[in-house]
Order: structure tokens, then sequence, then C-alpha cells
């Protein structure tokens, strides 16, 4: 049976193909910035025209528009990650530092909406390169909510970022499509935070 050969990891490019490859994700990145609210206007042709690539040759790099949006979304992410990393969670308790983090996630997105609807479709993609590049990201992004914990990342811990970053998930999505107001999304994401850290039910 013949064996297609899928596009090349990016660490095993020469250094040329490899700057190749930047300049294409960062010619997406700058069309998908300037896309408004909808990705599907990002036309694949008219990124390889901007970075100085034919098509043919775009494709070599990338499987297809969602696995180039998923670079993209890396790209995006890792600069997020960097504002995160240099200015640390800001807050006296564990909850406000989480709290901070989700806060300005939120923020980028709020921002730029478009980049939440490009996470909508990797979520549900069948492309596996799309879907290891976005894996990637999210493992990412786990890392960097960590830093707002005070002790280790222990199972307590994980399952108070998985529900907190569920609540996130679900509220982005509503409101990107229009369901929810932003100030409802932040208002979620704090109400699950005082309840995993302040809430004491009533005697019965």
């Amino acid at each position: 049976m013949l064996q297609i050969a899928g596009p090349p990891a990016p660490e095993t490019l020469r250094r040329d193909q490899f700057a190749r490859r930047q300049r294409i994700v960062r010619a997406a990145l700058r069309a998908l910035a300037s896309a408004g609210s909808d990705y599907d206007q990002v036309k694949i042709s008219e990124v390889a025209r901007d970075s100085g690539v034919a098509l043919g040759t775009l494709y070599r790099y990338f499987a297809s528009k969602e696995h180039l949006f998923a670079a993209v979304f890396v790209e995006w992410e890792g600069a997020l990650k960097k504002k995160l990393d240099k200015e640390p969670p800001r807050g006296v308790t564990e909850a406000d530092r989480l709290r901070d983090v989700f806060h300005r996630t939120i923020r980028a997105f709020q921002l730029q909406p478009q980049f939440y609807r490009v996470v909508m479709m990797l979520t549900a993609t069948a492309d596996t390169y799309a879907a290891d590049l976005y894996q990637s990201v999210s493992s990412q992004f786990r890392d960097t909510v960590q830093t707002a914990f005070t002790g280790p990342f222990d199972d307590d811990r994980h399952a108070i970022y998985n529900t907190v970053n569920s609540v996130l998930d679900t509220s982005l999505r509503s409101w990107v499509m229009n369901h929810l107001t932003i100030s409802d999304v932040y208002e979620n994401v704090d109400n699950a935070i005082r309840l995993i850290y302040e809430y004491q039910p009533s005697p019965a």
C-alpha cells in the first residue's frame, strides 16, 4: 500500500525551511487578527501570497487549513503565555491568583474573539495534525495556570483547574454564539472560583 508522508514536524526542518514555515504562520496570524469575528474570511491563497510562497509550498508544511490555524493558535497562545509569565498572577490568596489568570485569559479572547472560534473548530477537528498541535497548547495553558497555585499540582488542584477551565470554555462558547455577554463570562468564572474556595453550606 502506498504510504503518503504528512507535513514534516517543525523540529525536523532546516533553518531556511523553518523560517519559511514561520513566515506562513505569521502571515496567517496577521490575516486572522484582522478578520474580525469570522476566521472563515481568511483565504489560504492570500496567506500563501502574503508569505511569499506558492500555494503548493504552503501545503507541504500544513496538511489543511485547520492544521495551519492550529499552528497560528499556538503562536497566539505563546504570545499570551509570555505576557502571563512576564507578570506573575496577582493576589494574596490562591483564589485571587487563579481569578487573575483566568481574567487575563478572558480579556485576550474578548479583544480577539475570532481566536476562540478557532478553538471551537480545533476541538472538533478530525485533522490529527491540527488536533496534536491544539493538545500541546492545552498543556501549555495548564502549565501557566499552575503558577497561581500555592502548593503542588496534586489531584485536588488538577480538579480545580479542570472545573474552572470547563466553566470558562462553556461560557466563552456561549459568548461567541451571542448567548451570553462577556460580563457573564467573567461572572461565571468568578462564581466557580468562589464556590470552590469560599462556599460553606448553611447548617440544616
